[in-house]
């Protein structure tokens, strides 16, 4: 390809989509940015079609000019994107879209043209493209007739397969239609589509039964026909789910229904002795497999429906034939297992018949219809016990059939015998472990019990996960049923034989599963002592399964119901488990029983007391575990173990915290570019830290280099890492004593850079400036003041109101801190910064903003900024006042200059909006500092703010009053040390003490209210001639009634 702009023309076209499909990487990313300027030009989507069209070109340029339209249809088809396609070129691309692939010889093409045709009918009909559905049966019933007639039309036969194709997109893309108008499209065309397909369905059945027939088997032919049939039950599939809103009212879905149910049994009994061809025998189970799709996608949306569409309960009878049938097989095959076990005496052995492929096949295709039984079982518990909830009004004839399917279901299916029969079924059958189990557990230990770990959530495709489900919802909703029958399978554990592994393995799995209603009837307690005890002490070949399931049954109970008295042994077994002296510990008894351990601990009745005996040992046994561990996910795992057992130690875990750092290093190094550990990493750290408070010291040279590496721009780690990372920082910099290391003082500019981000981290930024300016006032003010302040100054009036006031209470920190270390020279430093920077300018401009709006009135009347946002810009004023009057006018006129103002105007315009704004003031804190602002301004003697008398003694007794305790004397702001006795014995975080030292020294917690005033109030009288000219002067202009209220204060 050469540079330049290329003019867009069939030729050029073919030339880039050319290489577009080239093996350089170069050209294809030439290519790539070449068809992406062609899209905003007429023309191009015709030219892309034109090109798939084109059968001559090769198959590679066809693909991608395929791909590349639908691309386009996704982006620019509706009529509001941005370089819509015009409506003449759509109207030429609608008008191809069928006849181009009805007969496409290549399937991968055809399949891409039929995903256009779906996407363009979602968004097109009926309004522009009302003839498409008419248009596709009429191909589908014209190739249909061809086909099915027992002619071997190649051509016919491709045109139907295409067009079935096309139509499973269509009615794909407006089933997932949301809006209501989409659904209502669909179900207008439903009822003469389905008959479409329903003919087309029996037709090819016939067709295909008829081939199979045959000696020698056409098995072309034959499969053929089978694909047809399989199409046209997809469709009819999401037909009756999406297309009707009643499927049960509708004839045509019954006769469908009843159908479907009758060949249902008639292939799945048929499979095993079709031996034709690996290929048809796949597409009967295919067919079989797609009908119980059918059920389900109607149990699941329809629940009322399927119950009464006809011959529900007999379906329903025949899918729990084929469980109990399959779930014998698995009997058998487990005992075949024990006696394996029993006659090595390794615990990995077995003598069980090796299957061929076509037997294991049959396995598990027979254990896939199975899965569905069980899926349909639990979709009519959820429909008597859980129904789907709806906010749509529903008419008296759709409440009654809801009524009657549910009575169906509880009277009919679910009686106690066979909820009882179900539940046997599931613990005798269905939670022993297979030998494929036991393979797993031997070949690939971490692998294999990670699965088993997370294969609840697979229980939609896994039948061991879906039949503990099963069970669940049976002993949830069958208390009474179920309660008696559990407690007999429970009592016989004593008459199971010692050597009979696995079903005393499936009976605990039943009794961790059930705890919560077996709690009431089963001593859990003494079976603890008495049974489990011993049991993980045996040391036959395959107890180290019994070991396993006694550590989840335990992790299962000890929420439940497990007495206080009882932890400790609970602890001795685990620590029992976690040995890896003892040989029956093998890997997977040891990861199951440290995940089990975090539910010990992690739950409410835990008593750090009972604990810690074992601590020291656990410790030790968690950290080899996981060095033994070679997996991301179970040193994942094994470290939010101990990242819990931490959280619960608390100041407690110092002594094991060297155990702990040590291990974090390599496995930092080992997990490479896998940020999800790194992150796990960064999270045990943060709880460690968090625990150790200001003993964590020790640890910062494992901890800083860390953090800086993961907030660090270009370590390519930020984007995984950041939040992390900052959980930790925070955490360090409140737990780090004064004075703070050099180290740890360098990373703050990392928090300067991050300023700009302004995301969803930046709260978590500022908190972390917060406590830096708290741990090192004076290095942030020398150091970093000039870039911090610029900072500020760029985020306000872009962030929120909240983060607004953790900026100004930030400055707040800083100007007390700079008059402590360096008097009034500091503050002038400190206020030239503040205004150069603009970050002043912008808070008086935020108020000045709120004065304005203010005054305006009617259809003109402004909003002002929030009142929380305008009462932390006054705060941050009040603090400048109560560092320095002197100072406080300086600023003012640095900034009035600014703004063209004199000192006086500007003054008189911010009292008039302190004035007004501080009835919005609702802190008492806040109010009392800005109470405390403007009464130092007396200070001044200046004429804005003795005219302002009148305000200012509304102010007082407003405040006064608010703050004076129940006895009417003292400050209720103004804290006091507390004794020694009264002093908390848990040590506190450093940043605690520092906080608590601020707000002790605080004026606002130290100083009484009602003195400021009265000594404020007398020396502005004595500057000013004396008591009698001060009143003649100035408190003649009060009104009475004001002057009355305050005096009641005694203030004068």
């Amino acid at each position: 390809m050469s540079g330049g702009n290329i003019p867009l023309n069939h030729q050029f076209l073919l030339e880039v989509l050319h290489a577009a499909s080239s093996q350089s990487q170069e050209l294809v990313q030439q290519a790539s940015a070449q068809l992406k300027e062609w899209e905003k030009q007429s023309g191009y989507w015709i030219l892309l079609q034109d090109a798939f069209l084109d059968r001559s070109l090769p198959v590679e340029l066809r693909w991608i000019a395929i791909i590349t339209l639908k691309q386009g249809v996704d982006k620019y088809w509706r009529k509001t994107a941005t370089n819509a396609i015009r409506k003449e070129e759509k109207q030429h691309i609608r008008s191809r879209l069928l006849p181009s692939s009805i007969d496409e010889a290549q399937p991968q093409l055809a399949v891409q043209n039929a995903v256009i045709v779906g996407k363009v009918a979602r968004l097109e009909y009926p309004l522009e493209w009302p003839k498409v559905f008419t248009d596709i049966t009429t191909i589908i019933r014209q190739a249909s007739n061809a086909t099915a007639n027992g002619q071997n039309d190649e051509q016919a036969t491709l045109r139907l397969t295409r067009s079935l194709s096309i139509l499973l997109h269509v009615v794909k893309e407006l089933a997932t239609g949301r809006l209501s108008r989409t659904k209502s499209n669909l179900q207008s065309v439903t009822p003469e589509i389905l008959k479409v397909l329903g003919d087309v369905y029996i037709r090819h059945i016939q067709v295909w039964q008829s081939l199979l027939s045959q000696q020698p088997v056409p098995a072309e032919r034959a499969q053929q026909m089978m694909v047809i049939s399989l199409s046209a039950l997809k469709i009819m599939r999401r037909l009756i789910v999406a297309g009707y809103e009643f499927p049960n009212r509708a004839q045509e879905v019954n006769q469908a229904w009843t159908l479907l149910r009758d060949h249902i049994w008639g292939f799945f009994n048929a499979e095993k002795d079709i031996i034709a061809s690996a290929e048809i025998n796949m597409l009967l189970k295919k067919h079989v497999v797609n009908i119980g799709k059918v059920f389900l996608d109607v149990i699941n949306h329809h629940q009322a429906a399927f119950a009464l569409l006809p011959g529900t309960l007999e379906l329903l009878g025949r899918y729990w034939d084929v469980v109990v049938t399959h779930g014998e097989a698995l009997a058998l095959q487990s005992k075949n297992t024990v006696q394996g076990i029993n006659s090595t005496g390794t615990g990995t052995g077995d003598v069980r018949v090796v299957e061929d492929e076509t037997e294991k096949e049959r396995r598990q295709f027979r254990e896939k219809v199975a899965l569905q039984g069980m899926l349909l079982f639990r979709g009519c518990l959820k429909m008597i016990y859980n129904p789907t909830t709806t906010f749509k009004y529903r008419h008296k004839v759709e409440k009654e059939e809801i009524k009657n399917a549910t009575a169906l279901f509880k009277d009919q299916l679910f009686t106690p015998q066979t909820v009882t029969h179900c539940m046997e079924v599931l613990v005798t059958k269905y939670f022993i472990l297979r030998p494929s189990d036991l393979d797993g557990w031997n070949e690939d230990p971490e692998s294999w019990n990670e699965q088993w770990e997370n294969a609840i959530e697979s229980y939609e495709f896994l039948i061991r996960p879906c039949a503990e489900k099963l069970f669940n919802d049976l002993v949830v909703n069958y208390k009474e049923v179920l309660a008696q029958p559990l407690m007999s399978v429970f009592n016989s554990i004593g008459s199971i034989a010692k050597d009979d592994i696995l079903i005393k393995d499936a009976i605990y799995t039943a009794i961790g599963l059930a705890a919560g209603v077996l709690h009431q009837s089963l001593n859990f307690d003494r079976f603890i002592h008495e049974t489990l005890v011993n049991e993980i002490q045996v040391s036959q070949p395959g107890y180290n399964i019994i070991r396993r399931r006694v550590a989840i049954m335990i992790g299962q109970w000890v929420s439940v119901k497990i007495a206080i008295e009882s932890r400790p042994t609970l602890y001795k077994i685990m620590q029992h488990l976690l040995n890896r002296e003892d040989p029956l510990n093998d890997l997977v008894v040891r990861l199951t029983a440290a995940h089990n351990m975090k539910r010990c601990i992690d739950e409410w009745d835990f008593r750090i007391d009972a604990f810690l005996p074992y601590v020291d040992d656990i410790f030790h046994k968690l950290m080899a575990l996981i060095n033994e561990a070679e997996q991301t996910e179970t040193r994942m795992g094994l470290l939010d173990v101990i990242g819990v057992i931490v959280d619960r130690l608390e100041h407690r875990v110092a002594p094991y915290a060297e155990q702990i750092v040590q291990i974090l290093p390599p496995l930092w190094e080992q997990t490479g570019d896998e940020h999800l550990f790194k992150q796990a990493i960064l999270s045990i750290l943060t709880k460690l830290v968090c625990a150790m408070k200001d003993k964590s010291v020790q640890y910062h040279h494992l901890v800083i280099p860390l953090i800086r590496y993961s907030v660090e721009p270009g370590s390519g780690m930020q984007v995984y890492l950041l939040d992390d990372a900052l959980e930790l920082w925070e955490a360090t910099v409140r737990s780090t004593p004064a004075p703070a290391s050099q180290d740890m003082l360098d990373l703050f500019p990392y928090l300067i850079g991050n300023l700009d981000i302004a995301s969803v981290t930046l709260r978590k930024v500022l908190e972390i400036v917060d406590s830096y300016v708290l741990l090192a006032p004076r290095v942030i003010i020398e150091t970093y003041r000039v870039q911090l302040f610029a900072g500020f100054a760029g985020l306000l009036g872009e962030i929120k109101p909240e983060a607004t006031g953790i900026i100004t209470r930030i400055v707040e920190v800083l100007i007390r801190a700079a008059k402590q270390i360096g008097g009034d020279s500091a503050l002038n430093v400190l206020g030239v910064e503040l205004v150069n920077s603009e970050f002043l300018v912008k808070i008086f401009a935020t108020l000045r903003e709120s004065y304005e709006a203010n005054l305006t009135t009617g259809p003109n009347k402004r909003h002002p900024p929030t009142a929380v946002m305008v009462t932390d810009c006054f705060s941050l004023v009040a603090r400048i006042v109560l560092a320095n009057t002197a100072w406080f006018l300086d600023v003012v006129r640095l900034i009035a200059e600014r703004n063209g103002q004199s000192l006086d105007d500007c003054m008189k315009w911010l009292l008039d909006e302190w004035f007004g704004h501080f009835v919005n003031m609702g802190h008492p804190s806040q109010r009392k500092l800005n109470c405390f602002a403007l009464t130092m301004l007396l200070e001044t003697n200046q004429r804005w703010i003795l005219e302002r008398l009148q305000d200012l003694m509304t102010v007082w007794t407003d405040v006064v009053t608010e703050l004076r305790d129940e006895d009417g004397a003292n400050d209720t702001l103004v804290y006091w040390r507390p004794s020694d006795e009264e002093e908390s014995t848990e040590p506190e975080t450093p940043e605690r003490t520092r906080r608590n030292e601020l707000t002790t020294s605080d004026p606002i917690h130290s100083v009484d209210a009602t003195q400021l005033i009265k000594h404020h109030l007398e020396k502005v009288q004595n500057e000013n001639g004396g008591p009698d000219a001060f009143r003649e002067t100035w408190v003649a202009n009060v009104d009475q009634d004001v002057l009355s209220e305050f005096a009641k204060l005694g203030l004068v």
